[in-house]
C-alpha cells in the first residue's frame, strides 16, 4: 500500500474518532434510594432521632483532614444496606486505593453501592474502572463523559459541553448518614501529599437532610448525562481483573496502613464509632443544589439554582458576610453587587488563597482586580500563606509540603452558615453543577466564624491599601511585618500573574 494512501487512512481514522460522541438517550435503569433503613444499624439507632427532631437535621464539622478520611471510610464500614456516593475527582494515589477499597468491601458485604464520578479527572483510574463496574453489587456512572477513552484531545471539538462538570460532593450511608463539602478523593485533601496540601472544611450530617440528599443524588443518577460505564467501553477488552485490581489497591493502600498516619485514621474513625447526638449543632436547614440540566447550559428556574439561594442569603445581611473560597473572582457584577452590600454597612471579609498558596495562576489573575475596589469600600481581604504547616501532614510525614485552600464556606450575620462546594467564581456560577447546606443555626455559625477568625493572625495575610497601592500584614512571632509585593513568590510569578489578566477566560474560572 502507498505511503500516501496509508497517511490518507490514518487521517481518516483520526478525524471519524476525533468526531465520536456519547449516545446519552441510550436506555438505563433507573434506579432510586431505598428509603426502609428500620433493619439496619444506623436506621435503629438514628431514625427515632430523626423523626423527634424533624424538620431540623445534626450537624459537626469536618475540618482536619485526617478526621475527614476517618469518618468516610466509618460511615462506609457503618453501611449495611446503600452507599451512595457523588464525586467530582478520585485521585490515582494511596487515598484513592484505600477509598475504592473501602467501597469494594461494602459491595463484597451485600451493600449496594452506587458511585458517580465526573469524568473530568477519572484519565488516571480509568483502568480501575471496568473491574470496579465488574462487582454485581457496585454500579457506576460517568457524569458528562469524554467519548474518547484513551485519547481524549480527540474530543477538543465538544468543548463547549466538556467545560461543564458535576463538581458535587457527597456520600450517604444507608439514607441516615451523609458527609458532605469541599474535599474530593485525593492525597492532598486529607493532609497527605508530600508537595501540597489543601486546607478544607466538610460537615457529617444526620436526620432529615440526609433524605434531602439521597433525593438529590437520585435526580443526578438518573440524568441523562450520567452515563453507566458499560456503555461508554468494551469490559471484553479490559486487561484488568477484578481480582488483579483488589491487590493493586492493597498494595497502594499498604503505603498508609502501616504509618504514623494510618495508625491516626484508625485510632479517629474508632473514637468515632459511637455517635452521639448531643454533639451535634441541630438546626433547621435547606440542602441546596444545582439542577443537574445546569450542565447541559440549559436555562433552569432561578430557585434550582444553588447560586440564587446563596445570593439571597448574603443579599439579606444585616451587619457581617464572611466568605471562605478558594477561587474568588466576582468579576465586574460582583464587585459591584458587593459594594452595593457594603455601602449599606455590611462587613464583607474574604479569605482566600495568596498567590503562594493558589494552583491557578490564571485564577490568581482573575481575583487580582477585585481588590482595590472591595477594599476602598471597607471589605477586608485575607490570603492564606503557603508556608504554614497543616495540622495532620507531620503524620504522614509531609510536614514539608505547601499550604493551600480548598474549603468552600460563609457566615452570614453569624446566623447563617453555608459549608459546600460552592467556589465565588463563574465557573462554580454558570458552568458547574454544585451543592451544598445552608444551615440556620447562631451557634454553629457564630462557632464557625469565632474559629475563622482566631486562625488568621498566624495563617493569612492581611491586604490592606497604602496611599492607593497594596499592602500584605504578616504577623510573625509575636511581630507585624508588612511587605510591599505579593508574599512568598518570585518576580516571575508575580509576571505571569499579572500577564493572565490580560487573557480573555474570566468567565471560565
Amino acid at each position: 500500500m502507498p505511503l500516501i494512501f496509508r497517511l490518507y487512512l490514518i487521517l481518516v481514522a483520526s478525524l471519524l474518532a476525533a468526531c465520536s460522541t456519547v449516545d446519552f438517550d441510550q436506555p438505563k435503569a433507573a434506579s432510586y434510594a431505598n428509603l426502609d433503613t428500620s433493619d439496619t444499624r444506623l436506621g435503629r439507632n438514628l431514625a427515632p432521632l430523626r423523626e423527634a427532631r424533624h424538620p431540623e437535621s445534626g450537624f459537626s464539622p469536618l475540618s482536619l483532614g485526617i478526621d475527614a478520611l476517618s469518618a468516610r471510610l466509618l460511615l462506609i464500614g457503618l453501611a449495611e444496606k446503600s452507599l451512595d456516593v457523588q464525586y467530582y475527582l478520585v485521585g490515582n494515589d494511596p487515598i484513592g486505593a484505600v477509598f475504592f477499597e473501602a467501597l469494594l468491601k461494602a459491595a463484597d458485604r451485600g451493600v449496594r453501592v452506587r458511585l458517580l464520578i465526573d469524568d473530568i479527572g477519572t484519565r488516571t483510574i480509568e483502568h480501575q474502572l471496568a473491574p470496579l463496574d465488574s462487582h454485581p453489587n457496585l454500579q457506576l456512572r460517568l457524569f458528562n463523559p469524554f467519548a474518547n477513552r484513551n485519547a481524549r484531545g480527540l474530543d477538543a471539538w465538544d468543548l463547549h459541553r466538556l467545560s461543564r462538570r458535576m463538581h458535587n460532593k457527597t456520600l450517604i450511608a444507608d439514607q441516615e448518614l451523609l458527609i458532605l463539602g469541599g474535599r474530593n478523593i485525593a492525597t492532598e485533601y486529607f493532609a497527605a501529599n508530600p508537595a501540597y496540601n489543601f486546607g478544607d472544611v466538610d460537615a457529617v450530617a444526620m436526620g432529615t437532610v440526609a433524605r434531602d440528599a439521597s433525593t438529590m443524588f437520585d435526580r443526578y443518577w438518573n440524568d441523562r448525562y450520567s452515563i453507566p460505564f458499560e456503555h461508554l467501553t468494551d469490559p471484553e477488552k479490559n486487561a484488568l481483573s477484578l481480582e488483579t485490581l483488589r491487590l493493586e489497591l492493597k498494595e497502594r493502600s499498604q503505603e498508609l496502613a502501616g504509618s504514623a498516619y494510618g495508625s491516626l485514621v484508625g485510632d479517629r474513625a474508632l473514637a468515632m464509632t459511637d455517635i452521639h447526638a448531643d454533639e451535634y449543632f441541630w438546626s433547621p436547614y435547606q440542602l441546596i443544589y444545582d439542577n443537574p440540566q445546569k450542565a447541559l447550559s440549559q436555562e433552569a428556574p432561578p430557585e434550582e439554582k444553588l447560586s440564587y439561594s446563596l445570593g439571597k442569603v448574603a443579599g439579606d445581611a444585616k451587619e457581617e458576610i464572611f466568605v471562605l473560597s478558594p477561587y474568588f473572582v466576582p468579576r465586574k457584577a460582583g464587585v459591584d453587587w458587593l459594594s452595593a452590600i457594603a455601602d449599606r454597612g455590611v462587613q464583607i471579609d474574604i479569605l482566600t488563597n495568596g498567590l503562594a498558596a493558589n494552583d491557578h495562576i490564571v485564577v490568581h489573575g482573575g481575583y487580582a482586580p477585585a481588590r482595590k475596589p472591595l477594599l476602598r469600600k471597607g471589605a477586608r481581604f485575607f490570603e492564606l500563606r503557603g508556608d504554614i504547616v497543616m495540622e495532620g501532614t507531620k503524620a504522614s510525614e509531609a510536614s514539608e509540603a505547601k499550604s493551600k485552600l480548598h474549603g468552600k464556606a460563609f457566615v452570614v450575620d453569624r446566623r447563617h452558615l453555608f459549608i459546600g462546594s460552592f467556589n465565588w467564581d463563574p465557573r462554580s456560577a454558570n458552568l458547574n453543577t454544585e451543592m451544598g447546606v445552608l444551615i440556620d443555626s447562631e451557634a454553629f455559625a457564630g462557632a464557625f466564624a469565632e474559629g475563622m477568625y482566631e486562625a488568621l493572625d498566624e495563617n493569612a495575610y492581611e491586604v490592606f491599601l497604602e496611599d492607593g497601592a497594596l499592602r500584605w500584614r504578616a504577623q510573625r512571632e509575636g511581630t507585624t511585618e508588612v511587605l510591599r509585593k505579593e508574599p512568598e513568590v518570585s518576580w516571575w510569578t508575580r509576571f505571569l500573574a499579572n500577564l493572565s489578566r490580560l487573557l480573555p477566560i474570566r468567565g471560565q474560572l
